[in-house]
């Protein structure tokens, strides 16, 4: 049953030329990209502004945007996802740096600190949290 699944999904994969691939790619990402630019105005205003955005061009595209912990104020984020419950994208990168945040605080690495929190913005968004020596 599963090796008939895989067959039937391996020819309709077969069925897309290359190019047409790399369009639904560039397509999703530019998405993808222009969500997150519309996000970057709350993510400044909470003191949050990424040092670094990585994009991933690919099936599925992901960016993924690295945050100075120092940077995270739960307070302010806590306010602004309150007064902005429609922006969703930057809701849920804000919740997502405030988590990693307190997580980074709650665990220790031997004598190394909590450096960079990394939020995957994508088909299955993530969070990464950095720890470099102190």
């Amino acid at each position: 049953m599963i090796v008939g699944l895989l067959h039937k999904a391996k020819e309709k994969a077969l069925e897309f030329t290359e190019s047409e691939l790399a369009n639904v790619g560039v397509a999703k990402l530019r998405e993808l990209l222009a969500r997150f630019n519309e996000a970057l105005p709350l993510l400044e205003e909470a003191g949050c502004t990424p040092s670094e955005v990585e994009v991933e061009v690919g099936l599925p595209p992901k960016v993924v945007a690295n945050f100075a912990t120092s940077e995270v104020s739960q307070e302010a984020i806590a306010r602004i996802t309150t007064e902005n419950p429609d922006r969703t994208l930057a809701c849920a990168i804000l919740q997502a740096l405030a988590k990693g945040a307190r997580l980074q605080k709650a665990i220790e690495i031997g004598r190394l600190r909590a450096s960079t929190l990394a939020v995957e913005i994508g088909l299955a968004p993530g969070l990464k949290l950095t720890f470099v020596r102190a």
